[in-house]
């Protein structure tokens, strides 16, 4: 996440609500080790108290936030959303929600939380960057667009929303647009965010070997800037230099460990050393923060197939192919399957569908004059 989304994480407060009334010894204790920092005797003691009083929404969010303080995210979304389900105004839980989803690297999850609170203008405020931060991640550049551009008329001086809202608008081919929020940027000093919209500017007109240059200075400048090791692993094996692309696709991974592009591609690079296990979970992770993704499902559905799982790779491939009918690697991997299940007639009208697409694929290339 960038500097400035990572200071709003920080900032979103996890400090543990306070009853009303007076609250149970059990429950002022675990408060008290909560403040102090024993986070494993607060849970415990969460925990106890629980067992007599289960509909208790506050000590419910209590013990989620301690449980996310130990990084124990996945126990800590599962209370928060009990304490939801109990008290669904109760303040501050879906922000953390969303926040324990976020860290986890479940992108789309912490995106629908975030779009409920983006709804309600009490929230909006609190949701808008995370949420921006969010579509972003997930390649969703027009609902950036929709959910900063009226913040940004109000804001204008805000660098964070001009660095999301910028970069979204270069990637959605609106680069003019995208132009004067850099310049912004630029006004404020040489920045890293700067050359990483830039380079992505210069990569959407073809530019790549300027792109790689400003994506360089972009690592230079800020080595942690999110995307900018991935960009320049793109814009490197756009130029010819595929052992450059991978170091910096590894960098990017241990700089944010759920980015999409970069597990993607690590997926593939493992998958061709017949590391298969180790592609699946880069694969895993990448759906994680684009649920439903075609790509990845389609890398999924090979390494089934690569390992011997020809039903469970046919299944998710008709579904693809259902979903994408015009995807013509899915359809020769479909065939694939068919034929392997023994399946003839159905690989036989997979293979045809691939003719048929290679053939409109090819009358749609300069000069090729039609039949």
């Amino acid at each position: 996440m960038s500097k400035w989304i990572y200071g709003l994480v920080v900032a979103a407060s996890f400090a543990p609500a306070v009853l009303a009334q007076t609250p149970q010894e059990l429950v002022q204790d675990a408060i008290a080790k909560q403040r102090a920092g024993d986070l494993n005797g607060a849970v415990n003691e969460y925990r106890e108290f629980l067992k007599i009083q289960p509909d208790a929404a506050t000590i419910r969010s209590n013990l989620g936030a301690a449980l996310a303080g130990l990084g124990r995210l996945e126990e800590a979304a599962a209370e928060y959303k009990k304490a939801l389900r109990e008290s669904p105004s109760l303040p501050g839980v879906s922000l953390n929600l969303a926040l324990a989803y976020y860290k986890m690297g479940r992108i789309g999850d912490a995106a629908n939380e975030l779009a409920r609170m983006h709804t309600d203008a009490s929230h909006r405020d609190q949701a808008t960057l995370l949420l921006a931060d969010c579509y972003l991640r997930m390649g969703k550049n027009k609902d950036v667009i929709r959910v900063l551009q009226p913040v940004e008329l109000q804001r204008p001086d805000d660098l964070a929303i001009a660095y999301l809202l910028g970069t979204a608008l270069i990637r959605d081919n609106q680069a003019q647009q995208g132009q004067v929020l850099v310049d912004k940027i630029l006004r404020n000093g040489d920045s890293a965010e700067a050359h990483l919209m830039l380079g992505s500017a210069k990569m959407n007109i073809r530019d790549l070997a300027g792109a790689r240059d400003e994506f360089a200075k972009a690592v230079a400048l800020n080595p942690k800037l999110p995307d900018v090791h991935v960009l320049y692993a793109q814009a490197l094996q756009a130029t010819g230099d595929p052992d450059g692309a991978q170091k910096q696709f590894k960098a990017e991974l241990e700089v944010d460990p759920y980015n999409y592009d970069s597990n993607l591609e690590m997926g593939v690079l493992l998958r061709e050393d017949q590391k298969y296990e180790a592609a699946r979970q880069y694969f895993s992770r990448a759906l994680n923060v684009r649920p439903g993704d075609l790509r990845t499902r389609y890398q999924i559905a090979t390494l089934a197939l690569l390992m011997g799982n020809v039903d469970e790779a046919r299944g998710e491939l008709e579904s693809i192919v259902k979903e994408a009918p015009q995807f013509t690697q899915a359809h020769v991997s479909l065939a694939t399957a068919y034929f392997r299940l023994k399946r003839i007639s159905d690989g036989n009208r997979e293979r045809s569908i691939v003719q048929e697409l290679t053939a409109k694929a090819q009358a749609k290339q300069p000069g090729v004059t039609p039949k």
